[in-house]
């Protein structure tokens, strides 16, 4: 089936074409067919080969969900949903065999077994808005008074957990895909999640959770592309994550804002390295606070760049790389993304574009990073940012195929990324530095504050 293409970076690569979807579930960028949005330069990505691997052509690695069938108990129940699948997405692919209708059961709310969650990372910061609801999810915005409230004192008690799920469907050894649901949560008031717990069975790559704007559920797992409903501002990221168990915790008083009925997408990218078939499945659940404990409301940031080519046996690595932030924003927590040739994603605090001589923030003091666990680094106080100041950002990868390697969705490509969350919201915000790849956009493209957005929202 033919995509759009992945993420903004994706519309630029492609200037308007699409990205085709091979039967083995592998994205494959297609040439571009135009050039109406930018002109586009496929051989001049800015990336630095520094030396040559003397390897065997494998792609010589392991699941980065490695553990065992159970990692994640199936859910129980059928499905009553009559909705049908978005009908650009209702071709079951190939490399997915015997996906049965999703039987995962409807929102169950349950009184969480921990009310403080000191140990899951949580931050104190010390200082936030008095928080304030928004209306519409699409722009989330904090409008509060400005002061600096006393945060002291200990976090917040949880008060209810509200859990989804999707899966299951079966694949047989090296198939690969993509697919999402469209939930429901039971939530007949409104929420303030302070917390997101997730866990997948082995064979994952990566689960999205979403706010989504969409008023129709999609119950059984459909065929999807990460991050096309962001790019037109129809979803919003809540949650990446790349391991098999994880929790988010925000610093006390810091939460998302549900709405009553909240719609949420989860998105899995599975890839079946091991031998035999494995059952595809995720969970998440969303820990609640009171409301009249909330101080301000979260969001997040998505960085990177697509300007790398990586050779064969060699390896590789970007510049210093410069993308700013809202003036304002208290960054509390942080993780890098590559895919399994990355061997690091280094980022610094940065005064401007030009400054690369900031403290060096990711990977966390004392820790390696890992393309298959990323570390996530937690700031406690939050990192605080006055007008033009940001992040400075580099990759670094080894290529052990015999193949050259440049930016794309599947796990035998590779990517250049890291996400953050911070707060007082002023809306989700991603952005990417074109580097070489393009002229005449600048350093780096924002949206949704870009007019290139707008095109690429007119597009989709």
């Amino acid at each position: 089936m033919k995509n759009v293409v992945f993420i903004l970076l994706f519309f630029l690569l492609a200037s308007g074409s699409l990205i085709s979807c091979d039967s083995d579930g592998s994205a494959g960028v297609n040439a571009p067919n135009n050039t109406n949005l930018l002109e586009y330069n496929d051989s001049s990505a800015s990336v630095t080969d520094t030396s040559t691997v003397n390897t065997d052509d494998t792609f010589g690695t392991k699941p980065q969900n490695d553990g065992t069938n159970d990692a994640g108990s199936n859910a129980s129940g059928e499905d009553t949903s009559t909705t049908s699948p978005d009908t650009a997405n209702t071709t079951e692919p190939d490399n997915v065999a015997g996906l049965p209708d999703a039987s995962a059961p409807d929102t169950q709310t349950v009184t969480p077994d921990v009310q403080d969650p000191t140990d899951s990372g949580n931050t104190k910061p010390d200082s936030g808005p008095d928080v304030v609801t928004a209306d519409d999810i699409a722009t989330p915005q904090d409008t509060a008074d400005p002061g600096e409230p006393d945060l002291s004192g200990p976090p917040p008690q949880l008060v209810d957990t509200y859990s989804l799920s999707i899966g299951d469907w079966t694949m047989a050894p090296g198939k690969e895909t993509t697919k999402c649901v469209i939930k429901k949560l039971d939530n007949k008031d409104e929420i303030w999640v302070s917390q997101i717990r997730t866990k997948l069975n082995p064979g994952s790559h990566h689960m999205i959770v979403y706010l989504t704007e969409t008023t129709q559920e999609q119950t059984s797992p459909f065929n999807c592309t990460p991050f096309t409903e962001t790019i037109a501002e129809t979803t919003f990221p809540l949650m990446i994550t790349q391991i098999a168990e994880e929790t988010l915790t925000f610093p006390p008083h810091i939460a998302f804002r549900f709405k009553p009925g909240q719609m949420i997408r989860i998105e899995t990218h599975y890839l079946n390295y091991y031998p035999n078939d494995i059952v595809a499945h995720g969970d998440v659940h969303f820990d609640t606070i009171a409301k009249e404990d909330v101080v301000s409301e979260a969001n997040m940031i998505f960085y990177g760049t697509p300007d790398f080519k990586i050779p064969a046996f060699s390896e590789a690595q970007t510049p210093w790389m410069f993308l700013d932030i809202f003036a304002g924003a208290k960054v509390f927590a942080m993780t890098g993304h590559t895919h399994a040739f990355g061997t690091n994603v280094e980022i610094k605090l940065a005064q401007n574009i030009n400054d690369k001589s900031g403290e060096q923030i990711y990977p966390p003091e004392g820790t390696e990073f890992s393309w298959s666990e990323p570390p996530v680094a937690y700031f406690d106080p939050p990192l605080k940012f006055g007008q033009g100041e940001g992040f400075a950002y580099r990759c670094s990868w080894v290529n052990t195929s015999g193949k050259s390697v440049g930016f794309g969705e599947s796990a035998g490509e590779e990517m250049c990324f890291f996400w953050a969350y911070y707060y007082p919201s002023q809306g989700y915000r991603l952005c990417i530095n074109p580097g070489n790849l393009f002229t005449g956009l600048g350093n780096q493209i924002c949206c949704p504050e870009n007019p290139i957005c707008d095109l690429v929202k007119q597009y989709l």
